[in-house]
C-alpha cells in the first residue's frame, strides 16, 4: 500500500515538472504582458508592441535557425560572426568597395554570394562535425574565429556605407505600414515550422535528435542530417546579416557583437530541450518575445542595462532548471 503510494507521488511530481517544462514559457511570457501592462500604460500600446517585434526580429531570425542543430543535439556557437561577415560580404560586393574595390555586383548577385559564403561556413563545421565525430561546440568556435577574420579582411575593418536602396529594403522598409523584417522574420518562422512538421528532413532532425543509434538503425543519413542543420544554421544567421543592413542602413565590422547568446537562450527560454529531440519553432518564437519583452518592459520602467541583464540571467537559469527537471 505504501508503495503504491509512494509510486503515485513521483508519477504526479514528473507530471508536474513536464508540465512546467512545456508550458512554463507561455505562462511566464503571459504573466510579463500582464506585470509591464499593470505597471506601464505605454507597454501595451499597438506602437510599442511593433517596436517590440521589431527589436526581436535579428535575434528572431538568428534563433530559427540555431533551433535546427539544437533539435538535432548539437550546437552553433559561430552564428553572430557568420551573419557578420555575410552582411559585410553583401554590402562591399553591392557597392564594389573595400576588397572588391571596382567591382560591384548587381545586389540579388551580391547578396547570393553572402548566402553562399555562409552556407560553406556551416558546410565546414557541419562536415567536420558529422564526418569525423568533433563536437560542433568545437568546431563552431573555430568557424567563430574563421569568421571573424574574414569579415574584417572583407571590410578593411571599417563601415561600408551608401549602401543601395535595393540592399536596405529587405530590412528597412515598411509593406503597408509594416516593418518588413518583422515580415521576414514571421515568413521565416512559418516555413521552418512547416520544414519540420511536414517534411521527412524534419522528422529526421527530431530522430536524429533524440536517439542518434536508433536513427542509424532505421536507415537515416545521420551525417548528412546532422550537417544539414549546421547548414540552415549558417544560412538563417546571413539572413539576419541581410535584414541588419536594411535595419542599420549601413555595414560595420562589429554589428554581431552581443548577438551570440541571446538567440541560443530564446531556444532555451522557449522549451526546446537542451539535450535534442524536442521543442519546435513556436516555443522559439515565445523565447524570442520573453527576451523581447522583458527588456522593453524594464526599458519603459526606466531600469538600467544592467539590471535587465541581471533580470535576463534569472529568467533563463529558471528556463534551463525546468528543462532539466522536466527531462529528468
Amino acid at each position: 500500500m505504501s508503495s503504491s503510494a509512494v509510486d503515485v507521488s513521483v508519477v504526479r511530481r514528473r507530471l508536474t515538472l513536464m508540465e512546467l517544462s512545456r508550458y512554463g514559457p507561455v505562462i511566464g511570457l503571459i504573466g510579463l504582458y500582464v506585470a509591464f501592462t499593470l505597471l506601464n500604460d505605454r507597454f501595451l500600446t499597438v506602437q510599442n508592441q511593433v517596436n517590440v517585434l521589431q527589436q526581436v526580429s535579428i535575434i528572431g531570425i538568428m534563433a530559427i535557425g540555431v533551433t535546427f542543430p539544437i533539435l538535432c543535439a548539437e550546437i552553433d556557437l559561430s552564428i553572430a560572426q557568420v551573419m557578420e561577415v555575410a552582411g559585410l560580404t553583401m554590402a562591399t560586393l553591392a557597392v564594389g568597395a573595400r576588397l572588391f574595390e571596382g567591382s560591384a555586383l548587381p545586389v540579388p548577385a551580391a547578396i547570393l554570394g553572402g548566402l553562399l559564403l555562409a552556407a560553406a561556413f556551416g558546410t565546414l563545421s557541419g562536415y567536420v562535425t558529422a564526418r569525423f565525430g568533433v563536437p560542433s561546440f568545437m568546431t563552431t568556435l573555430a568557424v567563430l574565429f574563421l569568421a571573424d577574420g574574414l569579415g574584417l579582411i572583407v571590410s578593411g575593418n571599417r563601415p561600408i556605407i551608401g549602401l543601395p536602396a535595393s540592399l536596405t529594403g529587405v530590412g528597412g522598409s515598411r509593406v503597408f505600414g509594416f516593418p518588413s523584417i518583422v515580415i521576414v522574420f514571421a515568413v521565416l518562422l512559418v516555413l521552418s515550422q512547416l520544414l519540420l512538421s511536414y517534411t521527412r528532413f524534419g522528422l529526421y532532425i527530431y530522430a536524429v535528435g533524440g536517439d542518434r543509434t536508433a536513427a542509424e538503425r532505421m536507415g537515416i543519413d545521420v551525417m548528412t542530417v546532422r550537417m544539414g542543420t549546421l547548414v540552415i544554421s549558417s544560412l538563417f544567421a546571413a539572413v539576419a546579416g541581410l535584414v541588419t543592413l536594411g535595419r542599420i542602413g549601413s555595414a560595420v565590422p562589429t554589428m554581431g557583437a552581443g548577438l551570440l547568446l541571446p538567440p541560443i537562450a530564446a531556444v532555451i527560454l522557449g522549451g526546446a530541450d537542451l539535450f535534442g529531440g524536442s521543442g519546435n519553432m513556436v516555443g522559439t518564437l515565445v523565447g524570442v518575445l520573453i527576451l523581447g519583452v522583458l527588456q522593453n518592459g524594464l526599458n519603459l520602467l526606466g531600469v538600467d542595462p544592467a539590471g535587465q541583464l541581471v533580470a535576463q540571467g534569472i529568467v533563463l537559469m529558471l528556463a534551463v532548471l525546468a528543462n532539466v527537471l522536466g527531462r529528468d
